[in-house]
């Protein structure tokens, strides 16, 4: 069977669905949901909570209507009710939805409940014999053409027509290991029966990745060849005496660790693992002087020109000081600016170059590419980052993490990678106050901030989570509410994640500089942004975010030597919730990680493209017991097993790719 047997695949769907990497059944079958909505919570109007999704079963009391209030953009509604109680059914800018609802007839309807409005928001509506609402739901990525349900579909007639799927691991490490079939692995995760069958395929579909992953590595420490950079080692003791503050044990540690790489018969290829706030990009710039003071150059590469900016400003005049010409590449660089960039690199002359994605564009050529240092490295791809290795031969690499990892999580995710942690926070910095408080107490918090400015100091404020399209609308609202609430008292801005470079430079410096007082933002301030002066950080809508995340935003202050505070908000007492008390009561960024990877999983905390093959969406079940599970297995597996290694053979190919050295 090819994919155009398939029921409602014709040449143009077959066509979109290759755009989607599915060519045959094999990639269809393999094609596995983004993520889940448990759709089985069936609520009475009565019982629906505001915030929450849920599950309704409607009677349509009234005709769909479709209002106009400004130019294309609309909102159409209905009523509809249970034994319990009516309640509206609104549309935004969704004029089809709701039109063939019928008076007096009962549907599933899914969505987000509103208090305010006594609505159901958006909702998603189906018949009610059909099972699209009703059970754990697979959401599956998508294009214009191809819908989640149309992928159902076919997967549901490729089960129907008894598709088979052979296991490369016999039944007895199966029945051992308690491991699901191959067959009905997939099965449970396009068409979960239950939360608990979706777990124990979840589980098996992990262990699978880890145990191919781990079979890869092995093949391919056979084939390795040794070409690498060998450093000859130098003291930077004269150098870091010039540094305005002492380094920590954590940074020591870990500065002999990279030296040693550096110094070895071998390639460099480490992460380091750190805590917000724990210094590692001092760590780095030292590593980097290492690498300039043997002849070589540097590329440090980090993901938002905000970022890449700060790096540059932060470390130009220590750099300078020592003899070391650096400079900024930027997409916004002027077009004389980047010929000077482009000749100053390929001749030699500039020894460190910062920048983003820019740095791996063609028209980049070094004269001697020695090391690569790439910032918050999960927010590039493994092809984006190999692309910049390959302007160098063979040179070393070292990646930063700011989002603290288990270890044990991290020695599966970066299996070809050296890691050292780092967890400790520089001398005399003092701890962060965190106080978790609900939106009836703004007027306190935002006087404190007041009180916080008025003493010298600077605030930023985290706007609610929205939507893209929404991101705008949502930051302006806050920032209108707060200029009338202060009345021109103190000097406030925004920030958004759909400014232009400059913009968004020009913003944040005005904050650098003290100029602006409050800045408001999303969440684009987790990552990076470095204002000693920012003294308290005020997070709206806090049960929206991860624990991670909120760890991320809330170590944007407490990096200067004066006493710093966070408030997280949210808007009623019902979210004050076990898991926002234990992130106010805890500052270890760790410890955190592993209850943010209890609550949430791997997927939503790491992204996706860390480890070569494992399935990072739903690596949440990788820990110790998985790990010593494969090791088992492994070791009683032959890699010329005919079955196993056609698997092993293609994931080599792909790791030869991305792997860096």
């Amino acid at each position: 069977m090819k994919l155009r047997d398939i029921k409602g695949i014709g040449p143009k769907k077959e066509e979109k669905l290759n755009e989607l990497g599915i060519y045959t059944l094999d990639d269809l079958v393999n094609y596995f949901p983004k993520r889940y909505e448990d759709r089985s919570n069936k609520t009475k109007v009565v019982d629906a909570i505001d915030g929450n999704k849920a599950y309704f079963e409607l009677t349509i009391k009234t005709q769909f209507r479709t209002y106009f209030y400004a130019r294309n953009k609309s909102v159409s509604s209905l009523k509809a009710f249970d034994d319990t109680g009516e309640i509206n059914i609104i549309w935004y800018n969704d004029r089809f939805s709701g039109k063939s609802l019928i008076a007096n007839n009962v549907y599933k309807i899914y969505g987000i409940y509103n208090a305010d409005k006594k609505a159901i928001i958006n909702p998603i509506v189906s018949k009610i014999n059909d099972d699209e609402i009703g059970g754990i739901t697979p959401i599956y990525s998508v294009n214009k053409t191809i819908s989640s349900k149309d992928i159902k579909k076919y997967i549901n007639f490729i089960f129907d027509n008894n598709y088979k799927i052979d296991d490369y691991l016999d039944n007895k490490i199966l029945e051992k290991e308690n491991i699901l079939s191959l067959s009905d692995t997939i099965y449970q995760l396009h068409k979960p029966e239950n939360s608990i069958s979706l777990y124990k395929a979840f589980y098996s579909i992990n262990l699978r990745n880890v145990l191919i992953e781990h079979l890869s590595y092995k093949l391919l420490d056979r084939k390795k060849e040794d070409k690498y950079i060998k450093f000859s080692n130098y003291s930077l003791d004269n150098i870091i005496n010039k540094l305005k503050f002492d380094l920590t044990d954590s940074q020591e540690k870990v500065i002999k660790e990279i030296f040693s790489d550096m110094t070895a018969d071998k390639n460099m290829n480490r992460i380091i693992i750190g805590d917000v706030g724990s210094g590692k990009t001092i760590v780095a710039i030292l590593s980097a002087i290492l690498a300039i003071k043997n002849g070589y150059q540097v590329a440090f590469m980090a993901p938002t020109e905000i970022l890449a900016s700060q790096h540059y400003s932060n470390y130009r005049d220590f750099l300078e000081q020592n003899n070391i010409h650096s400079n900024l590449l930027l997409g916004n660089t002027s077009s004389s600016d980047k010929k000077k960039i482009y000749k100053g690199l390929n001749n030699g002359d500039i020894d460190i170059i910062f920048g983003t994605h820019s740095l791996f564009q063609d028209k980049i050529s070094f004269n001697k590419l020695g090391l690569i240092i790439i910032d918050e490295q999960q927010r590039f791809g493994v092809y984006q980052r190999k692309r910049l290795f390959n302007k160098g031969e063979n040179p070393d690499t070292l990646l930063l993490s700011a989002t603290p990892i288990p270890r044990t999580l991290a020695l599966a995710l970066y299996k070809n990678l050296d890691i050292s942690f780092m967890d400790a926070l520089p001398k005399n910095r003092l701890a962060i106050k965190s106080y978790l408080t609900t939106i009836y107490k703004e007027q306190d918090f935002m006087n404190f901030a007041y009180h916080q400015i008025k003493e010298g100091r600077q605030v930023y404020v985290i706007a609610s989570r929205v939507e893209e399209d929404e991101e705008l609308e949502s930051i302006k609202l806050l920032y209108n509410k707060l200029k009338k609430y202060f009345n021109k008292k103190i000097n406030i801005d925004y920030l958004h994640g759909k400014m232009s470079t400059e913009e968004k430079i020009e913003k944040q410096n005005l904050f650098v500089n003290n100029v602006t007082q409050m800045l408001i933002a999303t969440s684009i301030v987790e990552v990076g942004v470095d204002v000693p002066n920012a003294s308290t950080i005020i997070i709206y809508d806090t049960q929206q975010f991860g624990l991670s995340q909120l760890h991320q935003m809330r170590g944007r202050v407490g990096r200067g030597k004066y006493q710093s505070y966070c408030f997280f908000v949210v808007r009623d007492n019902k979210y004050l919730t076990d898991k926002l008390k234990f992130i106010t009561d805890s500052l270890d960024g760790f410890e955190i990680a592993k209850k943010d990877l209890e609550i949430r999983g791997a997927g939503s905390m790491y992204g996706t493209e860390q480890s070569g093959n494992i399935d990072i969406e739903n690596s949440f079940m990788i820990n110790e017991s998985l790990i010593e599970t494969v090791n088992r297995i492994s070791q009683n597996i032959d890699l010329e097993d005919k079955k196993i290694r056609e698997l092993i053979d293609k994931n080599v190919e792909k790791l030869s790719k991305i792997i860096l050295n």
